[in-house]
């Protein structure tokens, strides 16, 4: 079971944490009207306005729920917070998990150079450079990348060797005209679908990640935005369902407390790597 526990916080903090793109609208979320918004837009405008829909967001604060499965075994749920603001340096980002009786099963940070992971069962923080390569031969910034597409799949589309491509499936099975876009990083090739008049995310593809989205609502009155999230990593056969609820966009900035390290270096420090070799070790 600790084995478990300790793989569910490791495999969902970093896709948490960058929870990069909740918003750059002002106003709380609305539920989505039933109207569309927008136009159809045509396949050489798609790439733009998916880059400044990706550029757009600047900031959040929201709650969410977590429900995760491991070779289809149901795992306690976790609710926490998720803060997010953009920088001139890059992004700050926050998460916080709470179990059962709102215990804090984990509390961690994306700083300017560091990424901190504190495990209070543990009585230590973990905590490693953005700038580290992990034994599996990735950066952390890398790993950053990836899992900001998990809630900014919009980003795919400045990704290298971004392209519209035909969908795939049955057209009459959907309510909606797809877009699809294929891409790659850092070698790894990528498939994304949207709404073409909405730009609304359905589902996003790679070797290791399959995402999907659902329930969209309104963030101001300039773009939709799914609540309900559902991924599948594919190497541990593990699903995570996470619900966003009362999202706040642009509440935090950069020097806002909840982005200050100091609360985690005035505890016991010790290196991330030394937590991931104990998950491999555990059998």
């Amino acid at each position: 079971m600790k084995k478990i526990i300790h793989d569910l916080l490791l495999a969902i903090t970093p896709a948490l944490l960058i929870c990069a793109c909740l918003s750059g609208c002002a106003g709380k979320s609305k539920r989505l009207p039933d109207v569309h918004i927008g136009s159809r837009i045509a396949n050489g405008d798609i790439l733009n306005a998916m880059s400044l829909r990706a550029n757009q967001l600047s900031g959040l604060k929201s709650r969410v729920k977590l429900k995760l499965a491991i070779h289809d075994q149901a795992q306690p749920e976790i609710k926490g917070q998720v803060m997010w603001t953009r920088t001139h340096e890059g992004r700050l980002a926050r998460v916080t998990g709470y179990g059962p009786f709102g215990v804090t099963v984990f509390d961690c940070l994306v700083g300017k150079r560091a990424f901190y992971l504190f495990i209070p069962s543990h009585k230590v923080v973990y905590v490693t450079s953005i700038n580290d390569k992990l034994k599996n031969g990735k950066e952390v910034a890398y790993l950053i990348k990836e899992a900001s597409w998990l809630l900014n799949p919009w980003g795919v589309a400045v990704t290298q060797d971004a392209e519209v491509v035909p969908c795939s499936g049955e057209r009459g099975l959907k309510d909606y005209e797809p877009i699809c876009i294929s891409f790659s990083h850092q070698g790894e090739t990528g498939w994304a679908e949207f709404d073409r008049q909405t730009l609304s995310p359905i589902s996003l593809e790679n070797p290791e990640l399959k995402v999907l989205y659902n329930d969209p609502v309104l963030l101001g009155d300039c773009m939709l935005y799914p609540s309900k999230i559902w991924m599948k990593i594919k190497e541990l056969d593990m699903e995570i369902k996470v619900t966003l609820k009362d999202i706040q966009p642009g509440l935090l900035n950069p020097e806002d407390p909840v982005f200050d390290p100091t609360p985690y270096l005035n505890q016991a420090l010790r290196p991330l790597v030394v937590l991931l070799d104990s998950l491999r070790n555990v059998r």
